[in-house]
């Protein structure tokens, strides 16, 4: 009898730990017919600029999807309060609401994504802000898993800031439930399935590598690059997996060149930094970066000492972000280049100490070896 009394206590407590282990790392939603969507509005989709969503965009209930062109949509259809939309947006609310009930294992109010000791590197989980949240810097996503961040309210990224993928983590398996709107900062790049209660706005230059759900209001963008984390199962058009935002496109990057820098002369630069093929160490970015700019009293030098992040922004351009010495002195670096085809090469770079420096290329040139880990693109 006692054995019997041994057994049943130890299934019992089994399976309370079998349920706790999955409400503490959470579970994706079921999207249904919204996976095949990159963008979802509900009262309009706007786009201002070259924006490029990979998968499908749609608006219900509204009827408005405007600024395509100059926008394309690639690999997808776009849908207008058709029976295609109105099905998705059925589904994204109850993705929605399924993230909603889905129980806190970690509550970062007070802290800043990205930034805040115990909100920069995060293990699969969910986590939730009270009211809002915000993400400045670099936040890694660290090991395969799901990732659930909830909100009260808001979303906000600072320009410039970044969400990277590192250790199996991958954009399909995060997502963003957000209690009113989202805002992306200038030049963010994003990773995740953002599902927000009213609006979502993608400002100029932020790229996105997941989706972008408004379930009651409007879907803004202007110059982005969204690209659907997943593979589309359905017939409403689907995405790449690979492309605007974290760590996708294992390719290679080299430049070497000058523009006018802040101090009004000739600012240098010299890269190679990304995944060489037979040369990538245990699965990771590496290379090299030099800069510098004479025209200042003290001159500017920076030498990489590490490539910590190399992260697709879009299909001809690439952020490079790692550890450096500045003058000396240890410091960080966020590089985002690009390879314009049509017209002149653009650099970019920012760092620790304050210094930033942007412009197109006078002489040099950068190229991107396009032979990404999840297309034929060559």
């Amino acid at each position: 009898m006692k054995k019997l009394i041994l057994v049943i206590c130890m299934v019992c407590m089994g399976s309370l730990f079998s349920m706790s282990s999955m409400a503490w790392f959470g579970s994706p939603p079921p999207l249904g017919s919204a996976q095949c969507f990159t963008v979802l509005g509900a009262s309009t989709v706007t786009n201002t600029g070259p924006t490029v969503v990979t998968g499908s965009v749609g608006v219900s209930p509204g009827t408005a999807i405007t600024g395509f062109p100059p926008g394309k949509v690639v690999g997808g259809t776009t849908h207008a309060s058709d029976a295609t939309a109105n099905a998705a947006q059925a589904d994204a609310h109850a993705a929605y609401a399924n993230l909603a009930a889905q129980p806190c294992a970690t509550n970062l109010t007070g802290k800043v994504l990205g930034t805040t000791a115990g909100a920069v590197t995060l293990s699969p989980g969910v986590y939730c802000f009270n009211s809002s949240a915000q993400l400045t810097g670099t936040l890694t996503l660290n090991g395969s898993g799901v990732y659930i961040f909830k909100t009260g309210s808001t979303l906000i990224t600072a320009s410039n800031s970044s969400v990277v993928l590192t250790n199996g983590a991958t954009a399909a398996n995060v997502f963003w439930q957000i209690g009113s709107s989202a805002t992306l900062g200038t030049n963010t790049v994003f990773v995740g399935s953002i599902l927000a209660l009213i609006s979502d706005t993608v400002t100029t230059g932020a790229s996105v590598n997941g989706r972008v759900f408004a379930l009651t209001g409007a879907v803004t963008m202007d110059s982005n690059a969204i690209t659907n984390a997943a593979p589309c199962a359905g017939s409403g058009g689907g995405g790449s997996g690979g492309g605007g935002g974290g760590q996708q496109c294992k390719d290679f990057t080299t430049g070497r060149g000058s523009f006018i820098g802040p101090s009004g002369s000739k600012a240098k630069f010299e890269l190679e930094a990304g995944f060489k093929s037979g040369e990538d160490k245990n699965g990771s970015p590496h290379g090299d970066v030099t800069y510098s700019d004479d025209g200042f009293e003290c001159l500017l030098r920076m030498k990489s000492t590490s490539v910590t992040a190399y992260l697709e922004k879009g299909p001809n351009s690439r952020r490079i972000q790692g550890t450096a010495e500045i003058n000396g002195h240890e410091g960080t670096y966020q590089l985002d280049v690009s390879d314009d085809e049509s017209g002149s090469d653009s650099f970019a770079i920012r760092l620790s100490n304050g210094y930033s420096a942007s412009g197109h290329l006078k002489s040099g040139q950068i190229e991107i070896d396009k032979r990404c880990q999840n297309s034929n693109d060559h």
